[in-house]
């Protein structure tokens, strides 16, 4: 704009698309587009009311972390990021959950929905549903200015529902699903999601031969503390699931109902 270019091609929306846009049209401010190319970490929306972060300080402090150009953005809570993002992008971490669990014409059941990248990794399997609860509605308004998100909102196979996991799944008749995503934060933030109850009420609601992938991911790997997917993994026989066995690429566990 300083140098006086027309027009440039760019992406408005984080890398899904591109459009050529011309300058002279756009009522942008140069101090925000300086601020957003400076501050690399972050994503931004533009309205008519100005330039915003896509942050939100609430229970706890929730924000959109940039993955790179065209890359999806990663959800950061207090300082931690809920994805992957060392040498596999989110979407693909997405991918690699759902092939593990989501089958042509099931009806599955994802806890904890985050930015509906797994919902939507697990729609492009072919799933018949899928009811996806989230307990914090800063992410869930986090997804709605995500682009990367959009299916999330508007594929009438997905029925999120804002609200406590535990609590929900409780109220769920038995055997309604033939697969599980369950994608908890780390053990520190949700201890309520890796008990033996919770997990025995995820056996509950599961139609025999289900499908059960649990993320874990690697908590005190660097500093050789106990092994977390082993206690999981006990915890899960113990609620009556049966073939639990570690899947290394994706960092979790899979198991059965018999």
């Amino acid at each position: 704009m300083e140098a006086g270019t027309a027009e440039i091609e760019i992406s408005l929306d984080l890398g899904l698309t591109t459009q050529r846009v011309v300058l002279s049209q756009q009522n942008w401010d140069l101090d925000d587009l300086r601020k957003i190319s400076e501050n690399t970490d972050s994503v931004y929306f533009i309205t008519e009311d100005g330039t915003f972060e896509a942050a939100i300080r609430g229970r706890h402090f929730y924000k959109l972390h940039s993955t790179g150009e065209s890359s999806p953005p990663a959800l950061l809570i207090d300082g931690v990021l809920m994805h992957r993002v060392k040498d596999v992008s989110p979407v693909e971490d997405a991918e690699m959950k759902a092939r593990l669990c989501a089958r042509r014409g099931a009806d599955l059941l994802e806890v904890c929905t985050g930015l509906g990248y797994s919902t939507i990794a697990c729609l492009d399997m072919g799933v018949r549903s899928i009811v996806t609860i989230e307990r914090d509605h800063e992410v869930i308004d986090l997804a709605r200015v995500n682009p990367w998100s959009k299916r999330l909102f508007t594929d009438e196979r997905v029925r999120l529902i804002d609200g406590d996991a535990v609590e929900k799944v409780q109220s769920f008749e038995g055997s309604m699903f033939d697969s599980i995503l369950h994608d908890p934060p780390r053990f520190s933030m949700s201890p309520e999601l890796y008990t033996a109850e919770f997990y025995s009420q995820l056996w509950r609601v599961m139609r025999p031969k289900g499908i059960l992938y649990h993320y874990v991911g690697t908590p005190g790997a660097k500093h050789g503390r106990r092994d977390m997917q082993k206690g999981i993994m006990t915890r899960l026989r113990v609620a009556g699931f049966r073939d639990v066995s570690r899947d290394e690429g994706s960092l979790g566990v899979t198991a059965r109902r018999a």
